[in-house]
């Protein structure tokens, strides 16, 4: 019985691998892996080897750019091309362009990979809001740290900025279309911008409406947040209202607003009949004279004939002047819808009382600013009992009590200034500084608060709420914020000292 060759032949192989494999090598004769089968023969060498391959970027929104909030990935795989098993592979990723606002895993690590397999390699990539334009170029590096061989690979990406224009949010008008049965309406609402506003530009009727009016801008509760506003005289009919918002990420429109103004209806009942009483002292007989007062005064009744008041005017007067002219002015005023009462000179407060001095007070002891002087608080009364719509009190009398020194420590005035008054229903008080605080009577001909009074007064479209507004910005930057006038209000209805 005979063997069969192919047994012995396999046999023979096997002990020449054992032998190979079993004893040290040396450099002429290293390691030889044997492959035998019925078909094939084949000897290669015991190596480690790799490669990368089908290197690929992916994004959700499958435009092949790295943006913020974009579901990123890079994929490749790693191929085992030797003829042994891969036993450690150290991965490192790197931006070479050092892209802002992009973050990934720099490193990874794969334990294993079989001879002739693949291992994929996913690497997720996110951006915040800080990325750019441009590219990033990332480089890949895969090590066999064990062997000493090692991989390189790099893609580049596009980078995409995004960009958020300014939001607008409507706070008046609140609806889409609205009647007003005003012709001067205010417009406001929020502005939401994560970059500085640069323009605001109002339309009216899809042109750009240039009447030199323009929008308030404050700070918001937020840091992103702005509040605007503005005045808009309406034409007859329907005014089609939007705005228009720049900033260093782009522009953007607001919500189209639609009001209707009929004005054969509305500018009869408006035709206000308006009513001032103006004092001005300057020349006080027994304490410190003021250059300013009746300056001031002069300037503020002509400024007031020429937004259509009837102005009754008293320079330097005395006790019983004031207190005729408030008694003729609370009984005038019956007639008017609106009442306003500008005084200038020296003022006291006094057990938490303001009182206007006369030119020719003696105001020896505390006790006699009762006989002397005029409570403010008597006027307000007049006023509200006239039954007025709007009334308008302004005060430029926050000086330093002249006859403090005088009084020694006997005196019970609380402070320097006037006091808080509150102001009647449909009134507002204006001071020309805080309570409690002392205002300057000017370098110039006018004092500081008087002059941005004359500033505003006969800007058109101004309500009287951002009149005083205006004001007090005017005063505080030329004080450098030492002087900030002060309102208070119980406002009904609106009031422009001028509309057109």
């Amino acid at each position: 019985m005979k063997m069969k060759k192919q047994p012995i032949v396999f046999l023979f192989f096997l002990f020449l691998f054992v032998c190979n494999t079993s004893f040290p090598q040396t450099s002429e004769s290293q390691g030889k892996l044997v492959i035998i089968n019925a078909k094939e023969k084949k000897v290669s060498p015991l190596s480690t080897s790799f490669r990368i391959s089908e290197l690929t970027f992916s994004d959700a929104n499958k435009n092949m750019q790295i943006e913020e909030k974009d579901t990123c990935t890079i994929n490749f795989y790693i191929k085992n091309t030797g003829t042994l098993p891969l036993q450690k592979l150290d991965i490192s990723i790197a931006d070479l362009e050092n892209a802002k606002g992009i973050y990934f895993d720099k490193t990874q690590a794969v334990r294993q990979i079989n001879i002739g397999d693949s291992a994929l390699i996913s690497i997720p990539v996110k951006a915040d809001g800080s990325i750019k334009n441009g590219n990033s170029r990332f480089s890949i590096n895969v090590a066999d740290i064990k062997n000493n061989i090692s991989q390189k690979a790099e893609i580049t990406l596009p980078t995409k900025e995004t960009l958020y224009p300014p939001v607008f949010t409507w706070t008046s008008p609140v609806s889409n279309i609205e009647k007003f049965t005003f012709p001067i309406i205010s417009l406001s609402g929020t502005v939401t911008s994560k970059s500085r506003v640069t323009s605001l530009t109002l339309f009216v009727n899809g042109r750009i409406l240039n009447d030199n009016i323009k929008f308030s801008l404050l700070p918001g509760e937020k840091v992103s947040e702005y509040r605007i506003s503005r005045a808009l005289a309406l034409n007859e009919g329907y005014n089609e209202v939007k705005i228009e918002m720049m900033s260093d990420q782009g522009t953007s429109f607001s919500e189209t607003r639609l009001i209707n103004y009929n004005i054969q209806n509305i500018d009869e009942t408006y035709k206000e009949k308006r009513l001032a009483l103006v004092i001005g002292n300057s020349e006080y007989v027994n304490s410190n004279p003021l250059p300013n007062p009746v300056n001031d005064a002069k300037a503020i009744a002509q400024a007031l004939r020429d937004v259509d008041f009837t102005v009754l005017s008293f320079y330097n007067a005395d006790q019983k002047t004031m207190k005729k002219a408030m008694d003729d002015f609370g009984e005038m005023l019956k007639d008017y819808n609106v009442g306003l009462f500008y005084y200038a000179g020296h003022g006291l407060q006094v057990k938490g009382n303001n009182y206007l001095i006369p030119v020719e007070a003696v105001l020896k002891v505390e006790q006699d600013v009762d006989y002397d002087c005029i409570d403010a608080g008597r006027l307000l009364g007049k006023m509200e009992a006239a039954g007025t719509s709007t009334n308008i009190i302004i005060l430029d009398a926050c000086r330093d009590n002249p006859f403090e020194r005088s009084w020694g420590g006997r005196s019970t005035a609380e402070g320097n200034g006037l006091a808080f008054m509150n102001a009647p229903s449909g009134s507002i008080v204006a001071y020309a500084t805080s309570p409690g605080k002392t205002a300057s009577d000017g370098a110039g001909k006018n004092g500081l608060y008087t002059e941005a009074i004359l500033e505003f007064i006969k800007m058109p479209g101004l309500s009287i709420e951002d009149f005083f507004k205006n004001v007090r910005a005017t005063v505080e930057k030329k004080s450098n914020k030492t002087q900030v006038p002060w309102e208070s209000t119980s406002l009904k209805g609106n009031f422009y000292f001028k509309i057109r």
